[in-house]
């Protein structure tokens, strides 16, 4: 079905503020390829909603108190948010790290931080709840991308590109995909060192209902305890939950083999 216009406009300006907090009609218009006429009646339009809110000196506007609202309610209302909180709280405890849930967003090819449980034990990694999980070098964002399409993640990784962000990441992409592989048939991912000095994470991908890939769960650890500590340890306990927050959304394995 072909979206409605007005609707699609709309989206564009929205999506805008995503990485940039205040915008003016005009910048706006360039970013969104719409008229500002155009733009300057969506945005006055969003402003009486509450979704966007304007700045009376600079006349830019940002994101407003009603679209925050509804945000944190499309937030705290997420199924796998919501499914997952009890099994990150657990599977914290049971290994002493700092356990992530990202969500991938097909849509946006996007992997972002949806939650996040701190171990008392060491210092916590800080929450950046929404940010992106980088595809190639993250825990979370290899087990996303070796259990998707494999098309799919060839584009996605071309869109993002494969940044060295630390000395161990993998750039090149036929050595990303000899890992993703290798994720894909152990069943669960690692970063070690790659998208940080001084911290290692374990990662496995979530199944929903339809047998498609939808996040991920991690846990992660300074890494002179990782490497103190037996991988097959801790990849079994990301992957059993991994596994047990996937029924909790739906997913059959049986359905998923049926399916395919």
């Amino acid at each position: 079905m072909k979206p409605a216009t007005t609707i699609s406009k709309v989206c564009r300006v929205l999506g805008e503020f995503r990485q940039r907090p205040s915008l003016g009609v005009t910048d706006l218009a360039r970013r969104t390829g719409l008229l500002p006429s155009d733009a300057h009646r969506i945005l006055a339009s969003l402003k009486c909603c509450g979704f966007v809110e304007q700045n009376p000196q600079t006349k830019t506007y940002r994101l407003g108190v009603g679209l925050m609202k509804l945000g944190l309610a499309a937030f705290q209302r997420n199924e796998l948010r919501e499914a997952a909180r009890p099994l990150l709280v657990r599977l914290s405890d049971e290994v002493e790290a700092t356990a992530h849930l990202a969500i991938f967003d097909p849509q946006e090819f996007d992997i972002f931080l949806a939650d996040q449980f701190d171990t008392s034990a060491e210092i916590p990694f800080k929450a950046n709840f929404g940010a992106t999980a980088a595809a190639h070098c993250t825990a979370l964002g290899k087990a996303i991308m070796a259990n998707i399409d494999h098309e799919m993640a060839l584009r996605y990784l071309g869109r993002k590109g494969t940044p060295g962000t630390a000395p161990n990441t993998i750039t090149q992409l036929v050595l990303l995909e000899a890992e993703l592989r290798k994720t894909q048939s152990q069943g669960y991912s690692l970063d070690l060192e790659e998208s940080a000095g001084g911290a290692c994470c374990v990662g496995a991908a979530i199944r929903d209902w339809t047998g498609e890939t939808v996040g991920a769960i991690s846990v992660s650890m300074p890494s002179l305890r990782y490497y103190r500590t037996q991988t097959a340890v801790l990849a079994s306990a990301v992957r059993s939950t991994a596994t047990e927050l996937s029924q909790l959304v739906g997913f059959h394995a049986s359905a998923a083999r049926v399916r395919k």
